[in-house]
């Protein structure tokens, strides 16, 4: 009997099935996507098996309705943030994780900045409102007015002071022209706020760009420790 019952519900065993799948998907497109597949079937299924009552289609047709509002919103998202062209490349390997509509939401919440050899991006011990992504160029990174490390592209300034919310630990300033984003505390946190899997990714990025540089630096100090010619 049971197995009787499970063959005859297979469909509605199928729709959930699709709806249990969408929570398990990390892009909310797809996640929607299988949410309205899953409650069409649902509905499908009630009404071959004469099943009556309004609260059933009633609120499985409004979550319907509701899913594929967001569906088309997302669609026209995608369709208006496009990634600059010369710089979607490096942007998709740097914020790998995220996809080219989030990508393009964070690119909407930064400014472009060109600078040029001897701006300075952040000053030791000084509060830092903005996070920096190096497009173009070269940085030099000084601690207590010593040499640290260059930084080329592909990089993030000022990241432990965006992660910890304290002063910069130190001096940043442009060795050669060079093109950045600039992202302000501000509006990086309405993107976060209105969009968690941007903000989730974004701190595991941000600290793995700091574990390379920390590395970087270790394997620098310990090729200058060793170097006979120093003395």
């Amino acid at each position: 009997m049971d197995s009787l019952s499970l063959t005859n519900n297979l469909p509605l065993h199928f729709a959930f099935a699709l709806l249990a799948a969408s929570y398990f998907f990390t892009k909310i497109f797809w996640a929607r996507v299988l949410a309205v597949l899953g409650l069409i079937v649902a509905l499908l299924y009630a009404r071959t098996q004469g099943m009556t009552g309004n609260a059933i289609y009633g609120w499985g047709l409004l979550l319907i309705l509701i899913n594929l509002y967001q569906l088309l919103w997302l669609v026209r998202e995608r369709h208006s943030l496009r990634l600059p062209e010369k710089d979607k490349t490096l942007l998709r390997e740097a914020l790998s994780g995220l996809d080219d509509t989030q990508i393009a939401r964070l690119l909407k919440a930064a400014e472009w900045k060109d600078c040029v050899a001897g701006d300075i991006l952040t000053r030791q011990d000084a509060p830092v409102d903005a996070l920096y992504f190096l497009c173009s160029g070269r940085v030099n990174v000084e601690v207590d007015k010593s040499f640290v490390t260059y930084l080329e592209k592909g990089a993030f300034i000022g990241e432990i002071a965006y992660l910890t919310g304290n002063p910069a630990t130190a001096r940043v300033t442009v060795d050669e022209p060079s093109r950045l984003l600039m992202f302000s505390k501000m509006k990086m946190a309405r993107v976060a706020a209105s969009d968690e899997q941007i903000s989730g990714i974004l701190y595991q990025l941000l600290g793995r760009d700091l574990a390379m540089k920390m590395r970087r630096s270790n394997t620098r100090r310990v090729l200058v420790d060793d170097d006979p010619t120093r003395f």
